[in-house]
């Protein structure tokens, strides 16, 4: 980034580190988006704060004034204080009252606030309880190995739930710098099977790198040099929520591993039996001949 550069936002992609300016958004603006988007402890603590705020501005407020709380005897500040935190949550313990006109008044802007930012918080919280997610499990690393006779990129996903997902599908995406290195390439990889009526355990991905696949020729050199990129998508129907649901993933070139295999995690005891090793879901191993 050049030092004449000054930037209103950044992204991370992947490795690559974005700085960008103009089409900044206004945090107010979008503020839903920011409070659905940000982590459970932030929410919080920023609520908290918010709440902070509000009753020192309110306590200094009834503080200011002689009279404008009143109860069995003359409050002190810290009473003024934790009567205002009565008031933000709409509840009273009969200690102490607003004394005057302009007690009243502030009270009832209080309450108004408390009110209003009690139903903001609580559609936050109903809204991300009941927003649908996929606990999809990807391995760690995909594999570029042997695959009925020729080679494929391999990916294994799981089903971390165990419920049944329908008409389930994935989607796989190459992304390389083009040999210029001024842009960002986009290539759709093509999956031997890319649907699965329902997904519930595992569920391997293989695309065969033949001459039509855009990995064909590449060395592991090549994607470290082009910046490459694995990005997947999994979506299907959760048939407990009654929504569709995705989950993306995506892996640098480092955490590929060449000429090896997944590690078996079905085995097979006895018929109409099968034991699941989900232990093992990212254990890989070199390929046995080496390809």
């Amino acid at each position: 980034m050049s030092d004449d550069f000054d930037p209103d936002w950044e992204v991370r992609i992947g490795q690559r580190q974005v700085f960008g300016r103009g089409l900044e958004r206004r945090f107010f603006g979008d503020l839903f988006h920011h409070c659905m988007a940000t982590s459970w402890p932030r929410l919080i603590l920023c609520f908290v704060l918010f709440a902070l705020v509000v009753n020192l501005f309110f306590s200094l407020a009834f503080y200011a004034v002689d009279g404008s709380v009143k109860g069995a005897h003359p409050p002190g500040y810290w009473e003024i204080f934790f009567f205002t935190w009565q008031l933000l949550g709409t509840v009273s313990f009969g200690g102490f009252l607003p004394g005057n006109l302009y007690g009243h008044a502030l009270a009832t802007l209080e309450i108004m606030v408390g009110v209003g930012s009690a139903a903001v918080m609580t559609g936050l919280i109903f809204a991300r309880f009941t927003r649908p997610q996929a606990h999809i499990v990807f391995a760690r690393h995909p594999v570029i190995g042997r695959h009925r006779g020729g080679r494929a990129l391999m990916l294994r996903v799981a089903n971390s739930r165990h419920n049944f997902l329908s008409d389930a599908n994935a989607k796989l995406w190459l992304v390389l710098d083009d040999e210029a290195q001024v842009a960002r390439r986009f290539h759709r990889l093509t999956l031997e099977r890319d649907d699965s009526p329902l997904f519930a355990l595992s569920w391997s991905l293989f695309h065969p790198i033949d001459t039509t696949s855009p990995l064909h020729g590449l060395s592991p050199d090549d994607l470290l040099r082009r910046r490459g990129l694995i990005i997947a998508i999994v979506s299907g129907h959760d048939e407990n929520y009654g929504q569709d649901v995705r989950a993306r993933h995506q892996w640098e070139p480092e955490s590929i591993r060449w000429n090896h295999r997944y590690v078996d995690i079905f085995r097979h005891p006895r018929r109409g039996v099968e034991h699941v090793d989900f232990h093992q879901f990212h254990a890989t191993v070199p390929a046995p001949d080496g390809e």
